[in-house]
């Protein structure tokens, strides 16, 4: 696999994560990580390209690590603003009795 392949490939998955689409972007990662694998293993042991292309491969996963983590604080955010009203499935309240045993 070409580096711009596997480039190309990291940016699908990164314009994935952006737009929510997760299990697309799942997806797309693991081809992203056999095709990374593929391409270190013809590199030839002390290629410069290795270490380039691992701190590409951890800025990638920090990225993307980032950018979920602001979009779960942006969604619990809005969560949080919703009003509150009365609960669906509250306590149900004792009945009330009508009657009374004396004795």
């Amino acid at each position: 696999m070409a580096e711009s392949e596997l480039a190309g490939t990291a940016e699908r998955f990164e314009t994935l994560v952006a737009r929510g689409r997760y299990g697309e972007a799942r997806a797309c990662f693991d081809v992203y990580c056999r095709d990374l694998k593929e391409t270190l293993r013809r590199l030839p042991p002390g290629d410069p390209r290795l270490r380039r292309m691992e701190g590409e491969w951890r800025r990638l996963l920090d990225r993307t690590r980032r950018q979920v983590l602001v979009g779960r604080a942006h969604a619990a955010a809005r969560l949080a603003r919703l009003p509150r009203g009365r609960r669906v499935y509250s306590a149900v309240p004792a009945p009330r009795r009508t009657w009374q045993i004396l004795g």
